[in-house]
């Protein structure tokens, strides 16, 4: 034995350098954990959160880091979707859009940029759909039994439908060059329900965007906005509705990102009278139900903050007509139609192939 009682060689190392060695290889381990969890917490995942607004639902779906304070950004877009509520929705009787509607014709009223922009893009649809989608359709609505109205259980007679088709037209607005005052024409009264999911998704997204939250999936009322990918690095997936929704059947799965989606469909609202259905979609030129087939639409709009009221445009031009409109707009469509025999057709034109979920 050596002096200070160390062995040489290959021997085990006895003494202070023992515990020295196990102190280091205790650190190195306490290091390594510690790097992982830092690595852990930084890596991305999805938050979810939602509500409720304008008479609907919202959720959103963002990425960002593990401990991200989804409560602050919950906050933040209630407080977005509280100004978009008081300028668009026309349940409450303090809103901008119900205060419009109330002025005298030719009367200019202050509006908010939010309202102002809605109802631009709602005129904007008017004339590329040719009526086909129409803000001031609520009488027609209304005398149908369907949205908020007693439901029915006959068919309005020829002389209360051509009265309420005389009270439609979204040419009856007027907006101030600068956006900030809007005037009626003539008397009708407008209903942003068909844009304003839309409008408000497109909100909430930019939002997220300039926040630090650029890949997320926004939802308010049915209508979609997804921006960018998710951790994994593959789109937003969702699921597009079959008219037996009620059953729990998807017609398909899409993968999206920077693109806005929704679909409109006939089997949400409707009535019997004598074996013969008449659905809530209604076509502005006759005043009736349509009923060329068309079960459901669903639209994606690449590039776009909003794909609203393009679906129920669709759905009201019907399946030739439909399908023309949307390649004239850029639109990818998917289309449900019913057959004679109550089988369902499935189409979709060449711009929504790429979204097919694999």
């Amino acid at each position: 034995m050596s002096p200070g009682g160390q062995t040489h060689g290959k021997g085990r190392a006895t003494g202070p350098f023992r515990s020295r060695a196990t102190w280091i290889a205790l650190a190195v381990l306490l290091v390594t954990l510690a790097g992982f969890f830092a690595w852990r917490e930084a890596q991305p995942v999805v938050h979810r959160i939602d509500g409720y607004t304008m008479g609907s639902t919202w959720s959103v779906s963002f990425v960002g880091p593990r401990d991200a304070d989804a409560a602050a950004v919950r906050a933040a877009l209630e407080a977005e979707l509280a100004i978009l509520d008081a300028a668009l929705s026309g349940y409450r009787d303090d809103s901008a859009l119900v205060k419009l509607n109330h002025a005298p014709v030719g009367a200019w009223v202050d509006v908010p940029p939010s309202l102002a922009e809605a109802l631009a893009f709602g005129v904007r649809l008017w004339r590329e759909s040719e009526g086909a989608f129409d803000m001031t359709v609520k009488p027609l609505v209304a005398l149908w039994g369907f949205g908020n109205a007693a439901p029915r259980d006959s068919v309005p007679a020829a002389a209360e439908i051509a009265a309420a088709r005389a009270r439609l037209g979204s040419d009856g607005i007027e907006l101030s060059a600068d956006g900030r005052r809007a005037r009626r024409l003539k008397d009708v009264a407008f209903d942003t329900d068909g844009v304003a999911p839309g409008y408000a998704g497109g909100v909430l997204s930019a939002w997220l965007g300039a926040h630090g939250y650029p890949a997320h999936l926004v939802e308010v009322g049915g209508e979609m906005r997804a921006s960018g990918r998710r951790p994994d690095g593959r789109g937003w997936r969702v699921g597009v509705e079959a008219p037996e929704m009620a059953r729990g059947n998807i017609a398909r799965v899409v993968e999206v990102s920077d693109a806005a989606l929704t679909t409109a469909g006939d089997y949400r609202d409707y009535f019997e009278v004598d074996g013969v259905r008449y659905q809530h979609i209604l076509d502005p030129a006759s005043g009736w139900p349509v009923n060329h087939g068309l079960a459901s639409v669903t639209v994606i709009a690449p590039g776009r903050a909003s794909a609203d009221g393009y679906a129920t445009a669709i759905m009201v031009l019907g399946p030739e007509r439909g399908m023309r409109f949307a390649a004239a707009q850029g639109l990818a469509v998917h289309m449900i139609l019913r057959r004679p025999d109550g089988s369902l057709e499935e189409r979709y034109n060449p711009a929504f192939e790429p979204y097919l979920a694999d």
